[in-house]
């Protein structure tokens, strides 16, 4: 048998086999943040289409390495993903020394969504829009004490960013993780934070938060009323949160088109489409040859944010 002949049987019998055994999603964050909540919704319908259990395994810390590294790491096999956030994008221009690097480390599968950043402050706080609290935070350098989910997130950069843009100064306060970032900024030990839109939403339908800007060019469709901060006067503050999912570099590529169209089928179902949207989440889906385009521009254009605010490892 011609050696290309046998080359396409190997292919078609590996694709035939997976998936054989349980997967499982490693997650860059604690349960109850974004990537946590993307990951359950869609692991559950995953598992039930493609007929295997899917694990999520939470690996929190160190602004999101200890997870993507261990991902990195694994055997190239398909059976262990990463929630890939824009922190691996991030981290690529942060961190010197990494576990992983964010163009080479993986092979993309999919993007899932794209989310808006909202900015919250604590309902006690006397400001009730963006300009009110602009208007004090410039009157009182450094009074205001604004939480961020973790080192390298969009969160923390964007309160770097709305400084700049803004002419502000506020306390940046940085968490291991949206829970505890949200957590203090409930409990009166931060005024403000810009997070993700999911882990918050159940605080601001409560009352509990404040919404007063969303970080997308356009509004969200869960939270309608609130503003973009390009409305509000600040027409360069516009970026989203991409989320997805990839495997080790080095995954089969048969294996690759499994997953990439396993994902899609998920993410087009209506039922969890609308679960995801409930979230704040933009679903999004497509080809991993686009989502890999997307890991390498956003490298780029944080890494020029990180590098213009002084934040790469060797800056300080």
């Amino acid at each position: 048998m011609p050696a290309v002949a046998v080359l396409a049987a190997a292919g078609s019998a590996h694709a035939a086999a997976f998936p054989s055994k349980p997967l499982t999603i490693v997650v860059p964050a604690a349960p109850g943040g974004s990537p946590d909540i993307l990951a359950r919704l869609v692991g559950k319908a995953l598992s039930e289409k493609i007929g295997q259990p899917v694990t999520i395994d939470n690996r929190p810390g160190g602004a999101g390495n200890i997870a993507a590294g261990h991902v990195a790491r694994a055997e190239p096999d398909g059976y262990t993903l990463l929630v890939a956030t824009d922190g691996i994008a991030t981290n690529q221009t942060l961190f010197k020394e990494r576990p992983y690097d964010a163009l080479t480390s993986y092979a993309p599968v999919v993007q899932a969504i794209n989310a808006p950043q909202i900015f919250a402050i604590r309902s006690g706080l006397q400001d009730k829009d963006l300009q009110s609290f602009l208007k004090n935070a410039k009157a009182a350098p450094g009074k205001y004490a604004l939480a961020s989910p973790a080192i390298g997130t969009t969160g923390q950069l964007g309160v770097l960013m709305l400084q700049k843009q803004a002419g502000i100064t506020v306390t940046p306060v940085v968490y291991k993780s949206a829970q505890p970032a949200l957590t203090d900024v409930l409990g009166g030990h931060a005024d403000g934070i810009i997070v993700t839109l999911a882990p918050a939403l159940p605080f601001i339908q409560e009352g509990r938060l404040t919404p007063i800007a969303v970080s997308t060019s356009t509004r969200s469709g869960v939270l309608p009323n609130v503003k973009t901060f390009v409305e509000q006067g600040l027409p360069d503050f516009a970026f989203g949160s991409w989320q997805g999912f990839v495997a080790p570099a080095g995954t089969p590529a048969d294996v690759i088109k499994y997953l990439n169209q396993a994902f899609n089928d998920v993410l087009k179902d209506p039922g969890i489409k609308r679960k995801l949207e409930e979230q704040a989440f933009d679903v999004v889906g497509g080809t991993p040859e686009a989502f890999g385009a997307l890991i390498a521009s956003s490298v780029k254009s944080w890494g020029d944010v990180i590098r213009a605010n002084g934040l790469a490892q060797g800056q300080q």
